[in-house]
């Protein structure tokens, strides 16, 4: 036995000629001694924010609110109705079809917001009452508070918009608030033509 061959000693791999005691590798210790597990890097903290004043953005809490709301615009059908017959008496006969075409939105209207409340609740809303209505003393004054009423409306109509979920009455609502948007550009248009802007300035 040469004095290199220990026969007590494993047969081991061999590395640059060397053999490793017990099977220890120090040219490579990855293995045999790893790393300590990192502590895992704290939660960055919630972030809070802001939020609106008035939330009538989120569903379902904004539906009792717009059915409320379908169901005011519809009761108020008679009247809108009436009150544009009356504006189309005072201003010229060829500006008839543009108070005509706002009239048959109206009623058109209705008929949607009768659709989308009864699909919604499974009920039918009662006929609009019969309203007296107080005719505007001139065009141009019925003009200027109809413009008023259909920019508000569409205000309005845009919460109704914001509950619903079912692509079908999305499309209605978006018809109605269009409607009502270009039923304002039709009288502010007979508002220019009439120059009813004369009538809104101070007297010198």
């Amino acid at each position: 036995m040469t004095y290199y061959d220990y026969s007590y000693m494993p047969n081991t791999p061999v590395m640059h000629g060397m053999n490793y005691w017990n099977g220890y590798d120090y040219y490579n210790t990855a293995g045999e001694m790893p790393y300590p597990p990192m502590p895992p890097k704290p939660e960055p903290p919630p972030v809070v924010c802001p939020q609106p004043h008035e939330d009538y953005y989120t569903y379902p809490a904004n539906l009792d609110d717009a059915l409320k709301m379908i169901e005011k615009a519809v009761m108020g059908e008679a009247h809108d109705v009436k009150y544009y017959e009356m504006l189309m008496k005072l201003c010229g006969k060829e500006d008839r079809n543009i108070f005509e075409s706002i009239i048959a939105d109206e009623q058109k209207h209705a008929q949607l917001f009768r659709t989308i409340y009864c699909e919604l609740t499974g009920h039918v809303l009662p006929a609009a009452p019969e309203e007296k209505v107080t005719p505007p003393k001139t065009c141009c004054e019925g003009i200027q508070a109809a413009i008023l009423e259909e920019l508000e409306a569409a205000s309005r109509y845009r919460k109704i918009l914001y509950a619903m979920q079912d692509r079908r009455h999305i499309n209605m609502m978006v018809e109605i608030i269009t409607d009502e948007q270009k039923h304002a550009q039709k009288l502010n248009y007979l508002c220019c033509k009439y120059d009813c802007g004369k009538e809104c300035r101070p007297p010198k």
